[in-house]
């Protein structure tokens, strides 16, 4: 178990070394910002106009959770699935490239441990990405009244849709040694 974290340590390190991540993580927030302020930006238009022009039946129809939260977890959602095999697509890729997965093979380590290690190391950094968009719920709770059971189930969906994109990211990247095909 300690060898597993030992990996996801080293897999963290440089995946916050790297500029690629950087680039990533800014751009995922950068782009779950403009996804958000727009969703908002149009919830607060037809409540302004449905408000303006006393339309009560528009009014009972405005929800913040299908109106912002929902198409903003689909948003976020659709993101990942661009974003993550650009963070997994070196795990493997630029061992075989360097020539150090034979050596990897070779050590004490079994393969489980090398992969575990591997995709925990990813996930964590997928997780950070995921952890960091929470302050477009908090600033919903903060000025308004969403669900918290939606916000929580639509978390726990991003996060087991994190799982399943990053295994796939490192099967690709296990099956190649460029990092643009992995991708």
């Amino acid at each position: 178990m300690k060898t597993i974290f030992l990996i996801a340590g080293k897999e963290i390190r440089s995946l916050f070394v790297s500029p690629v991540a950087y680039v990533v993580l800014t751009g995922f927030l950068l782009l779950g910002g403009w996804f958000f302020f727009n969703l908002l930006f149009r919830f607060t238009y037809l409540l302004t106009l449905y408000t303006s022009f006393q339309n009560l039946q528009g009014l009972q129809s405005l929800n913040l959770n299908e109106h912002v939260i929902a198409p903003l977890l689909h948003n976020l959602t659709i993101m990942l699935v661009i974003m993550i095999p650009i963070i997994t697509m070196r795990t493997f890729a630029e061992e075989k490239k360097n020539g150090t997965y034979e050596l990897l093979l070779t050590s004490p380590l079994t393969v489980t441990q090398l992969v575990l290690g591997k995709f925990l190391g990813s996930l964590f950094f997928v997780l950070v990405m995921i952890l960091l968009t929470g302050i477009y719920p908090a600033i919903l709770l903060l000025y308004g009244n969403p669900e918290l059971g939606i916000l929580a189930s639509g978390y726990l969906g991003l996060f087991l849709l994190a799982v399943v994109f990053v295994s796939v990211g490192l099967l690709t990247s296990s099956l190649t040694e460029n990092q643009i095909v992995a991708a």
